[in-house]
């Protein structure tokens, strides 16, 4: 006991009474915790919980015994209980609560506006990880408490914003609004992350390990920081409560739940906003004048007027019927309110719950049947019977959505009004008769030219030296309001130096083109104000990367994952969903994307053009600060996310943050959660990197791509940084990875792709939350999957990685274990393996069996001689799409024949003696065969009727073969042959014109013979004219092919 005794004194100092340590030794002894003298040791004084000597006990607690570390934990939890809750009573912990509520809100968000319904989401999307880990520190109930309290209020935002959702951008009242809202959930989500950070959140496999370390660092880190986290939760509800006593959210005092003040009969609001909008009218006036007196009407009539405003898109028709409903707003005419945007795909019962009440909010009065959730049809037109009522519905894009929505409101002579706007003449023609139809087209030229000064300069007078780019930048506009405010507002950003305005010029005639009706730019604006909230942010994520710059699909699904813009979706991975947000925008043509031969985008960027205004937009939004020249000071308040696009940029960001300025004041309370490094190819000094990311503003860090920057050396700072998601090294000189990198938890993403790491500690077996584990070694840039890249060599206890979707490429261990631990990861999508031997193919095929949802196999054996055993009584992967197999085999594995899902198939070394076209002919969607010395025979003969899908063939270095034949209905799609280093193949493929769809023919290193046959005035030609693209390309010494003949 002695010696407990001394051991415990060592660890917590002087400051505690002996008789307590006396106690806590004694049960120390003991061989049961019943023995805790808990009398004694609840008697002791307050611990001074910052002690170092404390920080150390973490690092002996080997020392204790288990009951030891209960004693103790008792008499400083108590002690920190006693100075929190200023008294010496006891504080129970509290059980988890019920969080299906917080789940259910996170799911009906999809009517949330703007980047407001991202920062919202981000921030519930944490409430259920903070809840679950402050299960495991002790007395945080009180936290707990505050945690829940705010997330419901956050709930009270989602629907202020869904009752906003369109408004966005026409009122500088609401603008600010939801700038309130949007910075508290930005603080909600600070708080909530610093919480994540500090409660200890560790992987042992040992229950009392686990148990020991947890203890020690709540005791080091949670309870000394429990007060300021309290302190701030505190803080935001205050906030929240301010707003709502203001009646600046949720309106109407609580009897109505109406959307917020502007929307009251007497909302000063509405008068400011319609003062604001009177400058951007321009060219309407006498619409608007027309407007308001049909409004105004009081003479008699049988049925409710209905209105319509119909134009093309862009020509302002929200922006005039928003004026007009906030002046008719501010005379009180009727006796209750409302505004909805219908859009493209509405959802009528959302559009009919925010009309209801909105017209409760501006009469004060309760919504009826307030507990039913559904607003019916019959429940909207049984409240507004008795009421003069006036609804704008705006965009209505069918006659059908009219018809949903006029069907739930009376048609009546109560003078009641509805006005509809649309793009859609027949839509307006349906609604209203032409006496009540306005029909609006685009600025005249001095009209034009008045809005475009108004924005386009602060003095609104263009200057001389600019008046003839101005007026060649505004004719682009084609007279459209909303395009002449978007160029104007950006340009109004830009240096007034005609070569800066003709360089805008030129981008737009280079990118926009000869547009015959309205411009990109409008077409632009329009695209993206149709977008769904969560779709808007990862659009305007694109302003993260620099002009001509292609982003990778896999790369851009991963980081709006990490960033928590992707919504869970019932029965589909979050990979595939963000995929589905890729395909709508680039099919809304926001995004311009190249395309794999299966379908889906390669790679995707946006115009140069457009990406102007997304970064102005971003900027808008605190979204991303992109900073690309030394002189950039572009780093406003509560920026989410650094895009450094010069190495300059890092010296001065790390002085901003550590000025005493006003401007440094406000960056430094900014919780930066991602960080990207674009051409840093000249930084002289990786370690300014290092010590940026040091700075305590990045401790919050999820996103952190370091792809092409000049490290060689991984910063050991980075561990530190434990909310990490992703973290990529692609392309870098990193050659090693510290084991420390346990530590960053909630890892999802890791990159190592061409770098020079070749081992993986076994630590990384911690990181449970890992999704893609991607690795390959760099052998150079002329990489192709033809010479893959060195694999990395993973240790023992991967089977724990269960969340695994990608693992590529890993080399197989001697032993045989990482092959067996494979059949554990379940969830893999993509599997690539190398360095196998004949004796894996076993242990491998039962392996991937078990993957049910595997859709890419990489698999190589140690070298060409080495047979890759593929054999299998049974399919081990159905649902393949993609199958690359580099290894010799011993005879064709049967199985691939029933897969039906296949895409892409690659063989390499197979050397097989039988034709491998008879088992790949009826496979149903290849569409790329890639073969390299795969095949001994001296014929190939492509049957008629087979590879009905095929649209890529390739054949290398087949060397034996010297006859090609292709029937006729055979690859009756195909676009691309190529062929290399067939040294005996001397003629034409038999039947090449039975390829009429065939648009490149590609020839490397082929025989003097095979090109002679192809030049003009050959027997041969007249089989290839109908071929656009035929180019011959010779091998060069530093191992690149160049292009020898253009025989097109």
């Amino acid at each position: 006991m002695v010696h407990e005794y001394h051991h415990l004194r060592t660890i917590v100092g002087p400051n505690i009474s002996s008789h307590s340590l006396i106690g806590a030794a004694v049960c120390s002894c003991s061989s049961s915790f019943r023995t805790l003298p808990i009398g004694t040791v609840l008697a002791s004084p307050p611990l001074p919980l910052a002690s170092p000597s404390l920080l150390s006990a973490r690092r002996r607690c080997s020392l204790l015994s288990v009951a030891a570390l209960c004693s103790l934990s008792c008499l400083v939890l108590k002690s920190g209980c006693d100075r929190r809750n200023g008294s010496g009573g006891a504080v129970a912990v509290t059980g988890c609560k019920d969080r299906s509520a917080t789940v259910a809100r996170k799911e009906e968000l999809a009517g949330l506006a703007g980047m407001e319904g991202i920062a919202v989401t981000v921030a519930l999307s944490l409430v259920q990880t903070v809840l679950s880990s402050l299960d495991r520190v002790p007395f945080q109930k009180t936290l707990r408490d505050q945690v829940e309290e705010v997330t419901n209020s956050l709930g009270t935002m989602q629907a202020y914003l869904r009752d906003m959702e369109g408004r966005e951008g026409h009122s500088w009242v609401l603008k600010e609004r939801m700038k309130q809202v949007r910075d508290i959930a930005y603080d909600t989500e600070n708080v909530l992350d610093e919480i994540m950070l500090h409660v200890t959140y560790r992987y042992h496999r040992h229950r009392i390990t686990k148990k020991t370390h947890e203890f020690f660092h709540n005791l080091a880190h949670w309870i000394p920081l429990h007060n300021t986290m309290s302190s701030k939760m505190e803080g935001i509800k205050e906030r929240i409560v301010g707003i709502t006593a203001s009646d600046q959210l949720g309106g109407g005092g609580g009897d109505g739940g109406g959307s917020s003040l502007c929307e009251g009969p007497n909302s000063r609001p509405w008068v400011e906003h319609c003062d604001h909008i009177e400058d951007e009218i321009v060219g309407f006036e006498k619409p608007r004048e027309e407007l308001i007196c049909q409004l105004r009407g009081t003479e008699p009539r049988q049925k409710t007027m209905i209105i319509s405003v119909v134009g093309p898109c862009g020509s302002g028709k929200s922006l005039l019927a928003k004026n007009v409903y906030g002046i008719i707003r501010s005379h009180e005419l009727f006796d209750c309110y409302a505004w909805v945007r219908v859009s493209h795909s509405p959802k009528i019962e959302h559009i009919l719950q925010s009309m209801l009440k909105q017209f409760c909010s501006s009469t004060k009065e309760p919504i009826p049947d307030h507990e039913s959730a559904a607003v019916t049809p019959a429940k909207l037109w049984n409240y507004l019977q008795q009421k003069r009522f006036v609804v704008f519905l705006d965009d209505i894009w069918s006659i059908k959505h009219w018809e949903n929505i006029r069907d739930a409101l009376p048609n009546k002579s109560s003078g009641s009004r509805i006005v509809v706007t649309t793009r859609k003449l027949d839509v307006a023609s349906f609604c209203s008769d032409e006496h009540h139809t306005h029909n609006l087209t685009c600025l005249s030229g001095p009209e034009a030219w008045k809005l475009f000064c108004k924005k386009a300069f602060q003095a609104n007078k263009c200057p001389p030296e600019l008046e003839d780019w101005s007026k060649k930048i505004m004719k682009r506009c084609e007279g459209n309001p909303h395009a002449i405010v978007a160029v104007g507002t950006l340009l109004l950003k830009k240096q007034q130096n005609p070569t800066v305005w003709k360089r805008m010029h030129d981008s737009l005639v280079s990118e926009v083109g000869t547009s015959s009706s309205l411009s990109i730019i409008n077409k632009l604006l329009a695209s993206y104000k149709d977008l769904p909230w969560n779709l808007q942010s990862c659009f305007l994520y694109f302003s993260v990367f620099p002009e001509d710059h292609s982003i990778e699909r896999g790369r851009l699904v991963r980081l709006w994952i990490a960033e928590g813009f992707v919504e869970e979706t019932r029965g589909k991975t979050l990979e595939e969903v963000a995929e589905d947000y890729l395909n709508e925008l680039v099919g809304s043509n926001l995004v311009h994307a190249t395309w794999n031969f299966d379908g889906r985008v390669k790679d995707c960027r946006v115009l140069n053009f457009v990406l102007e205004f997304i970064i102005q937009k971003s900027e808008e939004e605190n979204l991303v600060s992109v900073l690309a020249k030394t002189a950039d000071t572009r780093l406003s308040e509560k920026f989410r996310r650094l895009s450094i696009h010069n190495p300059s940029c890092i010296t001065q960001i790390s002085t901003v943050f550590r000025s005493n300025s006003v401007l440094s004041s406000s960056v430094r309370s900014s919780s930066v959660r991602s960080t990207f490094f674009f051409k840093m190819d000249k930084l002289s000094d990786p370690s300014v990197i290092t010590d940026m990311l040091g700075l305590p503003s990045f401790n919050l860090l999820r996103v952190l791509d370091f792809r092409d920057a000049p490290l060689n050396r991984f910063p050991e700072v980075i561990v530190r940084l434990t909310l990490l998601r992703y973290l990529s090294f692609r392309r870098t000189q990193i050659e090693n990875i510290p084991k420390s990198i346990k530590k960053l938890l909630y890892l999802e993403t890791l990159d190592l792709k061409q770098t020079g790491v070749s081992q993986l500690p076994k630590k990384i077996n911690q990181l449970h939350n890992l999704r893609h584990l991607l690795l390959c070694r760099d052998r150079g840039k002329n990489h192709v999957w033809l010479n893959p890249d060195e694999g990395v060599e993973m240790v023992e206890g991967i089977g724990g990685l269960t969340n695994l979707q990608t693992l590529s490429l890993v080399k197989s261990d001697k032993n045989h274990k990482i092959i067996k631990e494979l059949g554990d990861l379940t969830q893999l999508r993509k599997l690539g393996l190398i360095d196998l031997k004949r004796e894996d193919g076993k242990d491998l095929c039962a392996s991937i069996q078990r993957m049910e949802n595997l859709s890419t196999l990489d698999v190589s054996s140690t070298g060409k001689q080495e047979p890759l055993d593929m054999r299998s009584h049974a399919c081990p992967c159905p649902h393949l799409q993609h199958l690359y197999l580099k290894g010799h085999l011993p005879e064709f594995p049967k199985w691939i024949s029933s897969l039906t899902n296949l895409f892409r198939i690659r063989l390499k070394w197979s050397g097989l003696t039988s034709n491998p076209l008879v088992a790949l002919h009826s496979l149903p969607n290849l569409m790329e065969l890639q073969m390299d010395d795969a095949f001994t025979g001296e014929e190939l003969v492509f049957k008629a009727g087979g590879f009905k899908k095929l649209k890529m063939l390739h054949i290398e270095q087949f060397d034996h073969l010297h006859t090609v034949v292709v029937e006729e209905g055979s690859m009756s799609v195909l676009q691309k042959l190529t062929l290399r280093s067939c040294g005996q193949l001397k003629m034409l493929p038999l039947g090449i014109h039975n390829l009429t769809r065939l648009k490149e023919l590609l020839l490397y290193s082929m025989p003097t013979e095979f090109i002679g046959g192809l030049q003009k005035g050959s027997d041969d030609r007249e089989m290839v004219e109908h071929i656009d693209v035929i180019h011959s390309f010779i091998l060069q010494d530093d191992g690149s092919w160049s292009l020898d003949q253009n025989l097109s």
